[in-house]
């Protein structure tokens, strides 16, 4: 075994250095890339974090989260859970604890647990994971989240969190309740917090220039002891998507590779970033982030190298590559032609999905919303709504548009609306398999005539954008029907199987075998059409 063998060596691999054009380029696209998958989920972050302020309130929030007892940390873990945020979606929401006066410790197992474990991963994870395989993992999460914030309380949260001494203060009624949950839910997204999402997309950036292409097609397997080490590397600065994380695992399980760096991919790609690291760093210093990157690198370390040892799946050995972590390097090659804004922008817009191109505009909206009212400054008084005290809030307002709500009621409907939207941002993320199917025709057309011309850039384009789609088809059964046959599964894992072997050989300078190859993709994707067809 060669010495980059344990880094990665796979066949697409060319140096560790390239040019200044897809150096910069990579960078580029890569940044662009997180932004519009983040969109969505930022959106989602920022109007929770607004819900929180103007509907629920920080004593209701306090009682919530079980402050003072020490209960604290598992409260958190369920409620992160319960929301469809990422790991950048999560820290509007943070802030809005912090602001509340929760402790630190309990916020921190809400950011880890959040972006891994929520409706939307859960449902994707369990109809491309074994259950058991998907279990161990989140009592993994489950672990790392609330030890890190039980430490984290008792040894820094007693040290820097200071309890609220001020009378807190109330909308006064119902029409103000929702001004002040849109003025918080704008301005979580400018400010301080703004420099908190430029670093990580820095990161990411930073990643997709100097990571070589194809250094992680190899070396992930489970018969090299450093394969989590190796993910842990990579993940710090990446940033995943709770979906993406799930996919990526799922690849990882299927194709036998190392259940160690999986591990480490959800834990440090999809649950953390220097984003989060950066809001540590300014509330609570140096020492503290060294101690929280410290507990979460080896906790999932611990974890990772045990699950490699103790779950018998896959034979994948270090000869196998996989292209699945390819969105996370740099490009193979960017030409001159290519080198400029307008062929990003054209290939992400090719690759945007329907829920991100609404995100991206709500992002947006958002952003220019909040940033005309941090101008406008005082301009713009929220505190004309508060009154201090409660029963002032029923005055010259219509009881029946007014309701008051207790505590638990708030709770439930905020917890049922989350999920409503939770299920219906499900149902737009995975159509009907026969849309699904319907969309895989006109790529599987243009991937064929890809390959007939040797254009490599265009097949692994075209090739991804199946995969995309394919992979969608047994969740999209499973939130309809409730149920998936094992052949559906192993249909789907076929024209997975077909795609990358086509790949491969084309990657390989095997124009002719690519060729022929093509009646072997088009009879497994006929296959699995009919699977999925039959099930209506």
């Amino acid at each position: 075994m060669s010495t980059w063998t344990l880094f990665a060596d796979g066949p697409g691999y060319t140096s560790l250095f390239s040019d200044f054009d897809t150096t910069f380029w990579s960078a580029v696209l890569r940044i662009s890339e997180a932004l519009v998958a983040a969109a969505p989920f930022l959106v989602a972050g920022a109007v929770v974090a607004g819900l929180m302020r103007g509907m629920v309130g920080p004593d209701r929030l306090r009682r919530m989260l079980g402050v003072g007892h020490w209960s604290g940390p598992f409260r958190a873990w369920v409620l992160g859970i319960l929301l469809p945020i990422c790991s950048l979606g999560a820290l509007p929401v943070a802030r809005e604890l912090q602001r509340a006066k929760v402790p630190s410790g309990t916020i921190l197992s809400f950011v880890l647990v959040a972006p891994v474990l929520n409706p939307v991963s859960i449902i994707y994870g369990l109809s491309h994971i074994a259950v058991g395989t998907l279990g161990y993992f989140a009592i993994g999460t489950f672990v790392v989240s609330i030890g890190i914030g039980a430490l984290w309380n008792r040894l820094i949260s007693r040290k820097y969190d200071t309890e609220s001494t001020e009378k807190e203060k109330v909308p006064r009624y119902g029409v103000a309740r929702l001004a002040i949950a849109g003025d918080a839910a704008s301005r979580s997204l400018v400010g301080p917090a703004f420099i908190d999402y430029g670093l990580a997309l820095l990161a990411v950036g930073f990643l997709g220039a100097f990571l070589p292409h194809g250094v992680l097609q190899t070396g992930l397997t489970r018969d090299n002891p450093l394969a989590p080490i190796v993910m842990g590397v990579v993940a710090i600065p990446c940033y995943v998507t709770p979906t993406d994380v799930m996919m990526h695992f799922g690849h990882i399980v299927q194709d036998g590779y190392s259940l160690g760096a999986a591990f480490a991919l959800i834990i440090l790609g999809a649950g953390a970033n220097v984003g989060v690291a950066n809001w540590l760093r300014r509330a609570y210093g140096g020492r503290a982030v060294a101690l929280f990157v410290a507990l979460l690198i080896g906790s999932t370390l611990v974890i990772g190298l045990t699950a490699d040892r103790t779950i018998a799946d896959g034979q994948a050995t270090v000869a196998d590559h996989t292209h699945a972590f390819d969105p996370f390097t740099r490009l193979h090659q960017i030409g001159p032609n290519q080198a400029n804004i307008s062929w990003v922008a054209n290939r992400v817009e090719k690759e945007m999905r329907i829920d991100e191109k609404y995100g991206l505009g709500l992002l947006a909206i958002v952003m220019l919303t909040g940033t005309a009212l941090t101008l406008l400054g005082e301009r713009i008084d929220m505190s004309r709504f508060l009154v201090d005290k409660p029963e002032q809030a029923l005055d010259g307002t219509n009881k029946k548009w007014d309701l008051v709500l207790s505590s638990n009621q708030l709770i439930c409907a905020g917890v049922f609306g989350v999920l409503v939207f939770a299920v219906l941002g499900l149902y737009m993320f995975y159509p009907t398999p026969d849309e699904v199917l319907d969309e895989i025709t006109g790529i599987r057309v243009e991937l064929y005539s890809a390959i007939n011309e040797a254009d490599l850039e265009e097949t692994r384009r075209r090739s991804a954008q199946w995969k995309l789609r394919v992979e969608k088809l047994p969740t999209s059964l499973l939130i309809r029907s409730g149920d998936v046959s094992d052949s559906q599964r192993e249909s789907v894992q076929e024209v997975l199987y077909g795609l990358k072997v086509i790949e491969r050989t084309l990657v390989e300078g095997k124009h002719q075998e690519a060729k022929m190859l093509i009646n072997f993709v088009e009879s497994v994707h006929r296959k699995c059409r009919e699977e999925f067809r039959s099930s209506r």
